[in-house]
């Protein structure tokens, strides 16, 4: 194995426990794996803004930052933006034909934004009645949208900005269906998020062939190095291409059976500090 050059790590499943928070320990480990010269990524469905607040609990700031699955690579030290690829007007629109098919309406990421609706809501009342930590939809940066005109004045004001969509839906049957939709269309890369096991779902969108793996290579190559010096650590479908495409990859306890199988190594889940066990199988002692 290549010597470790860069850590990519998923947030929600992996570098976060249970509670939604960094752990002592994992934040500890990166750290260590920093001291050890090795840069440290963030790679996640979520925006900037969230994944900000989440780096804020590392012991020391990671390096950079992919987020809504891979549609922009930022360093965090100065907000350069090394790449984005999101979604253009007609594919927006789309997504909104889609949700007036069932009944729903959608969530827009932009770096910095999040824009929802009534079906997002009825999902977090969901998810905190059984008894997981959701975001705060009140908080700086999230914006709710009432109805379908106020989703074409988004489109309007943040076009060319929109990084990635998601669809959401009670009943995983939907969401199944309007997955099929899109994905009739050619047009995205469709990552489905399961929880609870399978009681609840939704679809993540982004632009066709953008997905973490690819960021990721298109970081490495930044930096000067391949993907044979990358480590990646995820739990989820949206995290497969990484996991496939980096020189280790590396699946939590808590990945379905599938995303395990995909991965070069398991390590403990993300309520054993997971993260922190393979930073120091791999990195600290591996390299030392």
């Amino acid at each position: 194995m290549s010597e470790i050059k860069l850590l990519a790590l998923d947030l929600d499943g992996t570098l976060l426990g249970t509670d939604s928070r960094v752990s002592k320990e994992n934040a500890h480990a990166l750290h260590l794996a920093q001291q050890a010269g090795v840069q440290v990524a963030l790679c996640t469905g979520r925006n900037l803004t969230e994944t900000r607040a989440f780096n804020a609990q590392l012991d020391a700031s990671a390096d950079w930052a992919l987020v809504a699955n891979g549609a922009a690579v930022l360093r965090f030290s100065d907000g350069a933006q090394i790449s984005f690829d999101g979604l253009d007007r007609a594919m927006c629109e789309t997504v909104l034909e889609v949700c007036a098919q069932f009944g729903v309406d959608p969530c827009l990421y932009t770096a910095k934004n999040l824009y929802y609706g009534h079906e997002f809501l009825l999902f977090l009342q969901e998810i905190r009645r059984r008894g997981r930590v959701s975001l705060d939809e009140a908080a700086e940066g999230y914006e709710f949208i009432a109805d379908a005109a106020q989703w074409r004045n988004v489109l309007e004001r943040e076009d060319g900005r929109v990084a990635k969509a998601i669809l959401h839906h009670l009943d995983p049957a939907v969401v199944d269906q309007m997955t099929q939709a899109l994905d009739r269309t050619g047009l995205f890369e469709l990552a489905p998020s399961v929880m609870f096991g399978g009681e609840l779902k939704n679809v993540e969108i982004n632009r066709k062939g953008v997905h973490k793996g690819r960021a990721l290579r298109q970081l490495a190559a930044h930096l000067g190095f391949g993907m044979d010096a990358v480590m990646a650590v995820g739990d989820s479908d949206n995290d497969l291409t990484m996991l496939q495409m980096a020189g280790l990859g590396v699946a939590m306890a808590n990945a379905a059976p599938h995303i395990r199988a995909a991965a070069d190594a398991v390590t403990l889940d993300n309520a054993s500090n997971g993260v922190a066990a393979a930073v120091k199988q791999y990195i600290l002692e591996g390299q030392a």
